[in-house]
């Protein structure tokens, strides 16, 4: 099928991931399809989106790098001239306007429901199967990301795949921007926490024990929270906007478009993320991580990080020790088994992390190599729209 038109449909509800994915989706869309097909991202408000994007304002219509940014409202109070497109994707299970959807059913041709990445094996049986609930001559299909060929991949885009080429190759010079307020760099490790709430004991305890100094970089409010849960308990020396506990030195860090923390978190030596979108983009990195994964009841979360732990294993299996592997996924078991998001300790321990960066790197540079290679959303969906 040809396509023609694409509107991307996003309901926000209280994090920058969802309007993470989907400005990247729309960016990319607009790169491999051209200048002859019309993109639409249709949001239901666009308070997260204008703390991402400095070129957004806070009106119901506007223009951004070729794509038409337009609000529910919008679509709403206008929808006798506002057509509907051939490919919608509906993120992530939102909510489309009635209004919209009266005149889709009939005049726009297939319907994409875009789930959230999970790493679990049912997801392959509900890739690209069609949905009852299409109608008319519209048909509605479920696309299911996740890590392996016979599921919807990640988003490895051109331009975050471009960034850290470009990172990578003026290294100096992102240096300079994002460290200069640390002295002696070459000497110190240097790594991102994003988190949601998290006590910190455990981290602070395995990183005084380490014989090396370490930064980090605290991003968001629920993480710099939890160091302050610790700076509270503890002693410390505060310079500024800088904390520091014997060799550890941690800076709480402003707010950074996507494009600026995509380049930091290729510039680190570790980083530890949340949720998905940011998880995605350390992952592409191929640099030490760990995941804190969003909560849900009953441990439903610890499943997904199960899965996801299965399908690194997969590539990685012969490739190094069985030590390494128990290892590492120990850790990040440890790091996310919770009953809720809360201050309560955990009982992760950190050393092996911070004594393998080296060979964790490796075995995440096979991974990320895998997932650019053979799992690659954005032309999953390309070669879907194509052959549909």
């Amino acid at each position: 099928m040809e396509l023609k038109s694409l509107d991307i449909f996003c309901e926000i509800i209280d994090n920058f991931g969802d309007i993470g994915v989907v400005y990247r989706l729309g960016k990319e869309f607009k790169k491999v399809f051209g200048e002859n097909v019309k993109i639409r991202v249709i949001l239901n408000r666009l308070d997260e989106f204008i703390n991402i994007n400095s070129n957004v304002k806070n009106i119901q219509n506007q223009e951004i790098d070729g794509i038409q940014y337009v609000t529910y409202e919008y679509v709403k109070k206008n929808m006798c001239t506002f057509s509907t497109a051939n490919v919608i994707i509906e993120a992530f299970g939102c909510t489309i306007p009635e209004e919209y959807m009266n005149e889709a059913y009939d005049n726009s041709d297939l319907l994409i429901n875009l789930e959230y990445l999970s790493a679990e094996d049912w997801i392959e049986s509900c890739h690209l199967q069609e949905s009852p609930s299409g109608k008319g001559k519209l048909k509605k299909i479920f696309f299911m990301p996740g890590f392996t060929e016979k599921s919807g991949g990640v988003i490895a885009d051109s331009f975050y795949l471009d960034r850290i080429k470009n990172v990578i190759e003026n290294k100096e010079y992102y240096r300079k921007k994002y460290f200069s307020e640390i002295e002696n760099v070459d000497k110190k490790i240097i790594g991102t926490v994003f988190s949601y709430e998290k006590n910190f004991t455990p981290l602070f305890r395995d990183l005084k024990s380490l014989d090396k100094e370490v930064v980090i970089l605290a991003m968001g409010e629920k993480t710099q929270e939890g160091f302050k849960n610790f700076f509270e308990k503890n002693f410390i020396e505060k310079l500024g906007n800088i904390y520091k506990y014997g060799k550890i030195e941690v800076q709480f860090c402003k707010f950074l478009s996507q494009e600026d923390y995509e380049e930091l978190i290729n510039l680190t030596d570790f980083n530890f993320v949340r949720g998905e979108d940011s998880f995605i983009r350390a992952v592409l990195t191929g640099k030490p991580y760990l995941w804190h994964i969003y909560c849900q009841e009953d441990y439903a979360h610890m499943d997904k990080i199960e899965g996801f732990l299965d399908k690194y294993e997969r590539q990685i299996k012969g490739k190094t020790s069985e030590e390494y592997l128990s290892e590492y996924k120990k850790l990040f078991k440890d790091y996310n088994f919770r009953r809720e998001n809360s201050l309560e300790e955990g009982k992760e321990e950190y050393l092996f992390f911070f004594n393998n960066l080296k060979e964790i790197e490796r075995c995440n540079s096979l991974f990320k190599d895998f997932l650019i290679s053979n799992c690659n959303l954005i032309n999953k969906i390309k070669d879907f729209i194509e052959k549909f």
